[in-house]
């Protein structure tokens, strides 16, 4: 007995060693960017780690002892200036503008959240320790805080990254097969949209070069006085990269080993209970509900009122209940639908009677959906959602409307029905859900685990991909290229002036021969 209890142990012995003292920096307003790592700081934290976490959004959780929150909730009221950014209206952004919406966005909130004075005083670095700094990467700036502390740096997000980060890993990009999560375009393309995939890449390369990367220089000049590395210094210092890349859905690509993929469900966790009246109206829709959510940075109250009056014109005509995550009231209110200003979105999704999930199409939404084996009808609204869109429909697990379609009734109507009525969709996406979380380790454990890697190792230089320092002419093979172009170049100039001579040498010698024959 004695000696069971020893091995026990000695095997949880490891799990504790290692204790070490984590930052991480999360400060986009935005609740769906913050849950999908919520995760990860209460996995972190409850494995005896010290953990210091910047975020609006605070997981206030006693139980967590370890946990050391700085709240920057106030960022919530700064951004709603910019609320159009979230809003329907944002369909009006293109891929050539959306990038320097996104830019403005995230350039502020960096600017709020490093003037904060709790903030400041990590900056100061002093009476403070980190072993490890987990960023998110819509904020490289702050990879400085790596620097003032002397420790490795893991840039983490929720969905995939700008093309520099990959570009600073190494990793292989292809203009049509590795866009950018903004672009449109997925799969097959035709002639045209190659045309317009390239052309956004040129642009894309440009914009970061010479707008992106110079603000955020000018921040991390502003805040970090004492950091003397540029930003693409400090995007050459970069240990480890987490990002959201599921091979089954976005399409498999090529990482280097310090590139971890870490989608699958990282951020759903077990359904709790819901309000008495919610409860009663999922129970008794014996025909089944659709759950109508545009996320949670789309407020359904500043629909314009065409596209508002049309969705409920669209519902009120469908034999089905509909949960609608609203936050206000709504005048004019079909019969069959009740409103909701939050809910525990996993929960609705794995009740047995729901039928359809009309979701904007972000990730995190998505692999809900597909956790619970619910098909969607998805409206995109903005940044990486329209490629999702088109990512739905391509796996089959869904249909896709416009925001602009939405007032053309028949045409949401007939995806609704289509969707629910034809049980090809329900089997696909029980079919995607079997082949895209069949791993040996889930997306939770696989961050987790390689935190620790980093936080063992003091780093992951070791693991990066050497190309990513090698010059551009060396990756081409430009000056191979040029060296075997000349020497085939002097080969042929050779051989031409050997033939040239030899002709010439030739026509001397006959012409020799012709004056002495005219002599004789």
């Amino acid at each position: 007995m004695y000696k069971s209890v020893s091995l026990i142990l000695v095997a949880l012995v490891p799990q504790f060693a290692l204790c070490a003292n984590i930052l991480a920096v999360i400060p986009s307003a935005s609740y769906s960017h913050q849950i999908a790592l919520r995760s990860l700081w209460r996995e972190l934290s409850l494995r005896g780690h010290k953990l210091t976490l910047i975020s609006p959004d605070p997981i206030n959780d006693k139980k967590l002892s370890n946990l050391t929150e700085i709240d920057t909730h106030f960022m919530y009221e700064i951004i709603k200036a910019d609320e159009s950014f979230f809003g329907l209206t944002a369909n009006k952004l293109t891929i050539w503008n959306t990038r320097s919406s996104m830019l403005s966005f995230f350039s502020e909130t960096a600017k709020h959240t490093l003037a904060d004075r709790r903030v400041q005083k990590l900056i100061g670095g002093e009476g403070f320790k980190f072993d490890v700094v987990l960023l998110e990467s819509f904020h490289p700036e702050m990879l400085a805080f790596g620097k003032v502390y002397n420790c490795p740096t893991i840039i983490v997000c929720s969905l995939d990254v700008e093309p520099y980060f990959h570009h600073s890993m190494g990793n292989p990009s292809h203009p049509l097969l590795h866009l950018d999560y903004v672009s449109p375009f997925f799969g097959r393309l035709d002639f045209l949209e190659r045309l317009k995939s390239v052309t956004y890449s040129l642009y894309l390369a440009y914009f970061e070069k010479y707008v992106e990367l110079p603000e955020k220089e000018t921040n991390l000049r502003t805040y970090f006085p004492n950091v003397t590395e540029t930003i693409t210094d400090l995007l050459r210092d970069i240990d480890m990269l987490f990002v959201y890349a599921n091979p089954v859905f976005l399409g498999a690509r090529s990482f280097g080993p310090a590139t971890i993929d870490i989608s699958g469900g990282r951020h759903i966790s077990p359904v709790k209970g819901v309000p008495k009246d919610l409860q009663e109206f999922l129970d008794r829709t014996k025909n089944g509900f659709v759950y109508f959510s545009l996320g949670t940075n789309v407020k359904s109250s500043q629909l314009e009122p065409e596209r508002l009056e049309a969705l409920k014109d669209t519902i009120k005509k469908i034999p089905y209940q509909f949960l609608w995550k609203f936050d206000a009231d709504m005048p004019g209110k079909p019969e069959n639908v009740k409103l909701i200003k939050w809910v525990q979105q996993n929960y609705v999704l794995s009740h047995p009677n729901i039928k359809l999930f009309i979701t904007q199409g972000g990730l995190q939404s998505i692999e809900e959906a597909v956790e619970n084996h619910v098909p969607m009808v998805v409206i995109p609204c903005f940044a990486d959602q329209e490629r999702n869109a088109k990512i739905v429909k391509a796996r089959g697990i869904g249909k896709v409307v416009s925001p602009d379609m939405i007032v053309h009734k028949g045409k949401l109507r007939d995806d609704i029905l289509e969707v629910i009525n034809n049980s090809s969709y329900k089997e696909a996406i029980r079919k995607f859900h079997q082949v895209s979380t069949d791993w040996p380790m889930t997306g939770l454990e696989r961050a987790v685990w390689w935190t620790e890697y980093v936080i063992r190792h003091k780093g992951a230089k070791h693991l990066r991909n050497p190309v990513a320092d090698l010059p551009a002419y060396q990756y081409f093979l430009l000056d191979v290229i040029g060296f075997i172009s000349l020497v085939m170049i002097a080969a042929f100039i050779l051989v031409f002036m050997t033939i040239k001579y030899i002709v010439s040498l030739q026509k001397s010698n006959h012409k020799r021969a012709d004056e002495t024959k005219k002599r004789k």
